[in-house]
């Protein structure tokens, strides 16, 4: 064999590879069309990605759970040899249901004989903030929810984790809170760990607040920090110009050198920040006195109650326990769960199989070098 047809056979498979290449490519491009117009179905379906639990039903089914564990667990033979005799049928665990809800109807009516709220459906959601309140989306979503159906006569139980952070997304999260109030449904805010600042500024809106005996309340206040570079920068010779039109269009830099006008333009704006939290607290709770707790302090839950910043020490969990026997109709809990997206390899494996693809168009690759060694030889 010759130099040049050692030569052409070279280019031969050249060729034939990158036709393989440009097929694949052809493939994925394909099938990443179809999996977008796929996921796009897929979202709709899902119904935005909303989830819930039946409170009561899971309730249920846990104390179930848990009398079988026990009777399956007792020690004594003679015992556990009588347990399982007994019968536990279908009309048995009908007669107990029975039994339980004429229990739960008799705690309802002597609780509104009491003048206490007992709501027909009790919606629970959770909310736990970063310095960015980045969970805004879902709480949105959540709450859009209840609202299609939620009347006066529920009740919305938000489970609140948040330290505080970022004055605009915060503002955002007690507006959504908000919505609930102005449709009239009564909201309740637990606090088990730490509601301060922005999350004060959303616990607030609520008409009762619930805080666990050591939660951190509080913290109505404004702050900001940040570092200067200037006097480095100068040690340096490194020069920072800063062009902008309007005369308060930057006030205090990292880089440049701080005059006391744009502290005191800060500072103004600061206080102008923390005049609007204060009003909305004092909207939504006016019994406070709100000099006296507005100084950026924060207190924990025992304490807070004595100042009015809380109206009753619990945990999440007894209180929602405590509505669920209370509640007429459905307890809910609503959750806004998107699902991850899927790398594109899982996508082309579940739409295309396209490890079979690859295999087929490998296995057709090393044919063709074995055919062309051959050729070599001959």
């Amino acid at each position: 064999m010759g130099f040049l047809d050692f030569l052409y056979s070279i280019l031969g498979f050249g060729i034939k590879a990158v036709v393989v290449l440009l097929v694949i490519l052809v493939i994925i491009a394909f099938s990443v069309k179809l999996l977008r117009r796929s996921s796009e179905t897929d979202e709709t379906e899902k119904q935005l990605g909303l989830k819930s639990i039946d409170l009561k039903k899971q309730r249920s089914s846990r104390r179930d759970f848990m009398q079988k564990a026990l009777k399956d667990s007792v020690a004594d033979p003679k015992a556990r040899k009588e347990l399982k005799k007994e019968k536990h049928g279908r009309k048995e665990k009908e007669s107990r249901e029975e039994q339980d809800y004429q229990a739960q109807q008799e705690l309802i009516k002597k609780a509104e004989a009491e003048g206490e709220f007992c709501p027909q459906n009790l919606y629970v959601l959770s909310f736990k903030g970063d310095t960015s309140a980045s969970s805004v989306t879902n709480l949105r979503h959540e709450i859009d929810a209840i609202l299609d159906t939620a009347t006066d006569r529920d009740e919305v139980i938000v489970n609140l984790t948040s330290p505080g952070g970022v004055v605009n997304t915060y503002g955002l999260c007690s507006s959504e809170l908000k919505r609930i109030r102005d449709r009239g449904i009564f909201l309740t805010v637990c606090v088990d760990n730490v509601a301060a600042s922005g999350g004060y500024l959303m616990a607030c809106v609520a008409s009762k607040i619930v805080a666990a005996p050591f939660s951190y309340i509080g913290s109505i206040g404004v702050v900001m920090q940040l570092p200067n570079f200037h006097r480095l920068m100068q040690e340096h010779k490194v020069d920072f110009e800063q062009i902008t039109a309007g005369k308060y269009k930057r006030t205090v830099t990292m880089f440049g050198e701080n005059t006391d006008a744009a502290r005191e333009k800060m500072k103004s704006e600061l206080e102008t920040v923390h005049r609007n939290f204060k009003d909305i607290v004092v909207k939504f709770r006016p019994q406070l006195d709100i000099d006296n707790i507005a100084t950026g302090e924060f207190w924990l839950a025992n304490d807070a109650k004595d100042l009015g910043l809380v109206d009753e020490i619990a945990t999440s969990d007894e209180y929602v326990e405590k509505r669920i026997a209370l509640t007429k109709g459905s307890a809910l809990k609503i959750i806004w769960k998107k699902e991850k997206p899927k790398t594109l390899s899982e996508r082309l494996k579940k739409l295309l199989k396209a490890s079979c693809w690859v295999k087929a168009v490998r296995n057709g690759i090393r044919e063709e070098m074995s055919d062309n060694s051959m050729n070599n030889i001959k």
